[in-house]
């Protein structure tokens, strides 16, 4: 019974061109293109200077800021007000203001003239260019006179490092993120798509007379889906070497582990709402509502610890949690079962109340 039904599982996928074409493709454009799209590193910031001074220090300082390559100089303007003007009509995203005795100053020590304001209509560019534009400066007094922090402070030696991306690269950050939210998707719409599909076409009605159970009939119905996850993932990890040279520093086989689990989650919850739902496009509202919530609180783009209480709390309740913590140690910092036996658990425990949920709620008519 069980090698029919997944027969009938695996010719059902099949027959649809559209669909194997798209467990194909999907990978491999999302590994190709969202780690350059999906960015915090910010570029070619629109740069203002009002320069008072027109000395050569200040050219010394304009010049180490627009050659870090975050910076692209708009326009030098005469007056602060004239800078603001281009920064209202969004023309500007940053304005260096050099205050006229910056060349006397610095060189005697006095004072630093030097003002810098942001355009934070988009939050994230306008923290994030400050923060380049007060790194380029530290890194101009830094070079002209490198011996003053040790004047300043000899007793005291401080070194940064960076460990698991020593070099800060974001796409190397984001490539397990991507590969949770690319196999979440996957697993969730397509199974969310089954059953209603059976129903608009009637050939539910013919496994209803059948003496095949409700759970025969819902594990059949996941494992091609496991089979499509497991592809999708070993593409992406394969794409992942083969284009950007990143290689998995945990076992691989944890990775596997992982997305089993998030599978069962996904695949369930994709089941449940298919059996509740009447029609595909019901089916699909309600899968991408529950698509997006996970996505926004899952800590891929905005760390968890970031959020207020209330959410959270609610995060303990998000399958994506879960998974992208675990895919993101494992990936990144090579962390085994045991380090991250919470996420296992989180996943079994959602997955276990998913999957008897949807066995449950499945309605099997022999009448």
């Amino acid at each position: 019974m069980w090698k029919y039904l997944l027969e009938k599982e695996f010719k059902q996928f099949f027959r649809d061109p559209g669909l194997p074409r798209m467990a194909l493709m999907f990978p491999v454009l999302m590994m190709l293109v969202f780690p350059f799209a999906v960015s915090m590193e910010i570029r070619n910031i629109n740069l203002a200077v009002v320069d008072g001074s027109r000395s050569e220090e200040s050219s010394r300082l304009l010049e180490k800021c627009t050659s870090s390559g975050y910076f692209r100089l708009v326009d030098m303007c005469r007056s602060p007000e004239e800078a603001m003007r281009l920064m209202d009509e969004n023309k500007v995203d940053a304005i260096i203001t050099i205050g006229s005795d910056f060349g006397k100053d610095i060189a005697t020590g006095s004072g630093f003239p030097v003002g810098i304001k942001v355009n934070t209509v988009n939050g994230t560019r306008g923290s994030i260019g400050a923060q380049y534009l007060a790194n380029c400066i530290m890194m101009y007094l830094q070079d002209r006179n490198p011996s003053a922090g040790a004047e300043a402070s000899p007793a005291m030696d401080i070194s940064e490092k960076y460990y698991f991306n020593s070099l800060l690269d974001y796409k190397l950050f984001m490539i397990p993120a991507l590969i949770v939210i690319g196999i979440t998707m996957i697993t969730a719409f397509l199974p969310s798509l089954n059953i209603v599909s059976e129903k608009e076409t009637g050939t539910i009605e013919q496994i209803n007379v059948t003496p095949v159970s409700k759970s025969a009939f819902i594990i059949c119905k996941m494992i091609p889906y496991w089979v499509i996850a497991f592809f999708v993932l070993t593409a992406c990890l394969l794409i992942a070497w083969a284009v950007f040279g990143y290689t998995c520093r945990g076992n691989v086989l944890w990775l596997y582990l992982f997305t089993t689990l998030d599978i069962i989650v996904m695949a369930g919850l994709g089941l449940l709402i298919s059996n509740y739902s009447s029609n595909a496009q019901q089916a699909m509202f309600v899968i991408w509502f529950f698509a997006v919530i996970f996505m926004l609180m899952s800590g891929i783009f905005t760390p968890i610890a970031s959020m207020p209480d209330w959410a959270r709390a609610i995060t303990y309740f998000n399958p994506m949690r879960y998974y992208a913590d675990a895919m993101r140690a494992v990936y990144l910092k090579g962390s085994t079962p045991a380090d991250v036996w919470y996420d296992a658990a989180g996943l079994a425990a959602i997955g276990t109340v998913m999957v008897s949920w949807a066995i449950a709620s499945y309605r099997k008519d022999r009448s």
